[in-house]
């Protein structure tokens, strides 16, 4: 009678080919945003690269739509790190990345807070954050547990999707504004789906490799990827 405990959950989600919740979804993520200055996002605690993907995606259609973004960097295994120079190193702004203290101090009423490839508030990056974001959005392909993030203004949560780059992906071509994807934001999200795919084995679907395909077309380069796993 106190609390509800999950376990196991092999099922095997069916896909869904329609993909009028993801155009619901993005029109509702687009009217939130114009309401607000900037958005801060974060993933979840020891970032992976689909997590990075993700938010990197979510970054750029923030762009896109004239607002500021920040993403929230913490710990991240090294995986990641050649990846996250190629953002630090070419023609975008210092604070794209910055860290808890820094969003902290920059969260008010006007920011919104996005969460991606992570739905139960512990594991995020920065929870204190949760406690102080007026405006929280949550973007994930995890199953939804008893933890929750009760707050969420807009929960997009589909365990059928092979990963959170995917999500975003969906989301970037339905937003009123056109979101043209630099090689290295492509390639951050198709490895990401990679990842998360094992290499397209594991969960994937026809709009999984629609994703790709849209993230191909956007300079993603397979081969540079493959490289960087190496």
């Amino acid at each position: 009678n106190e609390k509800i405990y999950y376990y196991g959950g092999k099922t095997k989600q069916a896909e869904k080919n329609t993909k009028v919740k993801a155009r619901v979804k993005a029109n509702a993520f687009e009217e939130i945003i114009s309401s607000k200055e900037r958005l801060i996002i974060m993933g979840h605690k020891l970032m992976d690269i689909d997590s990075l993907g993700a938010a990197v995606g979510v970054w750029r259609i923030a762009v896109a739509l004239g607002k500021k973004a920040h993403i929230i960097l913490g710990d991240y295994n090294a995986t990641i790190g050649c990846m996250i120079e190629r953002f630090e190193n070419n023609d975008y702004p210092e604070d794209m990345f910055i860290d808890k203290a820094k969003a902290m101090d920059v969260m008010d009423a006007n920011c919104a807070l996005v969460i991606v490839d992570v739905n139960r508030p512990s594991i995020t990056e920065a929870p204190e954050l949760l406690d102080v974001a007026d405006t929280v959005v949550v973007f994930d392909h995890h199953r939804q547990g008893s933890e929750v993030i009760e707050q969420a203004v807009l929960s997009y949560i589909e365990p059928f999707a092979s990963s959170a780059s995917e999500m975003v992906a969906e989301i970037a071509q339905y937003v009123s504004v056109p979101v043209k994807l630099k090689s290295a934001e492509a390639d951050a999200m198709y490895a990401g789906i990679v990842i998360d795919t094992n290499n397209f084995t594991n969960q994937t679907g026809v709009r999984t490799f629609e994703a790709a395909a849209f993230l191909r077309s956007s300079g993603a380069d397979a081969v540079r990827v493959r490289k960087l796993f190496r």
